[in-house]
C-alpha cells in the first residue's frame, strides 16, 4: 500500500499509538525535508517502545534515561557521511545486529538517518530485515524523498509524510525536553515555523539568544536617539573585516521578525517574540503603524539586493538609517 501516508503531526501520533495498543510494526519509513522532526519523532518513539512507564515515554524510567544519555544497547543508529552517502558496511553490519536478541528490552530498534542516500546495494543488504524481519526487531527509515528508496523496500513499511508541526505542538515538546526554556518556548515554537529541528537547534544554542537580545534591545534604540543607528550597526558586525553569511543572516531574520511583530501589535496580529511582549509594547507605542511597516520594508529590500560583490557595511547602514528615519515618520515613501 505504498500510497498509504500518514500526514502530518499525525506521524507521531501514529507511532506513539502502535506502541500504547501493542501493534508495532517492523519497518516504518519517514518522509520529510531537513529539520522537520523525523530523528526526533524516531527517537521518541524509539524511548516509548523501551519505556517501562506508565505514560510512554516517560522520560523518568531508567530506560528513558539511558536513552536521554545515548546508552540504550536495544537502539541501533546509521548515519549517512557528510557527502549524504551511507556505507553499505554500516547498514550490513547494523542490519545483522538487529538479529541479535536485545539485552534489555523486549524489541531492538534500527534506525537509519538519511536513508536515501543508501545506495541500491545498500539498500539491498538491508532487504532481509523488511521481507523476514526479526520478530523482535524494528527498522524506521529517516528520508528525504521516498522515490531514492527501492520499491522493494517502499512497499514493506508503514510511510509516515512528515509534515510541520503546530506551534502548539512545538511548545509541548519544547517544555517537556528543555524545561529550562519555558519561558522561551512560545518564542521557539512560532519562531522555528513548525520545523522540530529548527526548534531543537535554538534550545540548544545560547549564542543565539545572546545575539537576539542585542539586537532587539539595538531595535528598540532606533526609536531613540541617532545614536541608536550606530548601536545597532555594531551588532550587525559593521566594521568588523568579515562578517559571517549565517551570522548576517541570522540578524535580517530577528530584526524582521521584531518589527513584524509591531506591526501585528499594531493590527491585532499574533506576535512571535512573545517572551519580550513588554518591551515590544513599549517600542510599539513609540511609532507609527506605518512607520513600523515602512521600516520593515527597508530591511526585506536589503535582504533582497544584498549580495557577496556589495559592499556589506554601507548597506547596512544605508539600512538602518532608512528604518530611524521611517520609524521617525521621516519617510520619502509615497
Amino acid at each position: 500500500m505504498e500510497n498509504n501516508f500518514i500526514t502530518g503531526q499525525r506521524a507521531l501520533e501514529r507511532l506513539l499509538a502502535d506502541v500504547k495498543n501493542g501493534t508495532v510494526s517492523h519497518a516504518y519509513i519517514l518522509e520529510g525535508p531537513r529539520g522537520i522532526g523525523k530523528r526526533t519523532a524516531a527517537d521518541i518513539f524509539a524511548r516509548a517502545v523501551h519505556c517501562t512507564g506508565a505514560e510512554k515515554p516517560c522520560g523518568l524510567c531508567p530506560a528513558c534515561k539511558m536513552h536521554r544519555a545515548g546508552t540504550h544497547p536495544d537502539i541501533l543508529r546509521v548515519e549517512p557521511e557528510e557527502n549524504g552517502s551511507v556505507k553499505i558496511e554500516a547498514v550490513r553490519q547494523a542490519a545483522d545486529e538487529l538479529y541479535m536478541r536485545p539485552k534489555l528490552a523486549e524489541r531492538k530498534i534500527l534506525i537509519i538517518n538519511g536513508a536515501d542516500g543508501m545506495t541500491g546495494a545498500a539498500q539491498n543488504a538491508l532487504l532481509k530485515s523488511f521481507e523476514e524481519p526479526p520478530s523482535y526487531g524494528t527498522v524506521v527509515l529517516l528520508s528525504e524523498n521516498i522515490q531514492n528508496l527501492l520499491p522493494t523496500i517502499r512497499s514493506r513499511g508503514i510511510k509516515l509524510l512528515m509534515e510541520p508541526f503546530t506551534a502548539d505542538g512545538i511548545k509541548a515538546f519544547v517544555e517537556a525536553e528543555y524545561p529550562e526554556m519555558r519561558e522561551k518556548s512560545g518564542f521557539v515554537a512560532n519562531y522555528s515555523g513548525g520545523n522540530v529541528g529548527r526548534a531543537i537547534e535554538l534550545c540548544e544554542d545560547g549564542e543565539f539568544f545572546e545575539l537576539r537580545n542585542s539586537l532587539i534591545d539595538a531595535a528598540i534604540g532606533l526609536a531613540g536617539s541617532k545614536s541608536g543607528i550606530l548601536a545597532a550597526a555594531e551588532v550587525f558586525g559593521v566594521g568588523q573585516r568579515k562578517v559571517d553569511a549565517e551570522y548576517r543572516q541570522t540578524c535580517f531574520d530577528i530584526l524582521l521578525s521584531w518589527l513584524g511583530d509591531a506591526v501585528m501589535l499594531k493590527q491585532g496580529g499574533r506576535i512571535v517574540n512573545t517572551d519580550r511582549e513588554d518591551g515590544l509594547r513599549a517600542f510599539a507605542a513609540k511609532i507609527t503603524a506605518s512607520g513600523a511597516l515602512a521600516a520593515l520594508e527597508d530591511v526585506e529590500e536589503t535582504v533582497r539586493g544584498l549580495n557577496a560583490s556589495m559592499k556589506y557595511d554601507i548597506w547596512i547602514m544605508n539600512m538602518l538609517i532608512k528604518c530611524w528615519r521611517d520609524i521617525h515618520g521621516y519617510s520619502s515613501r509615497s
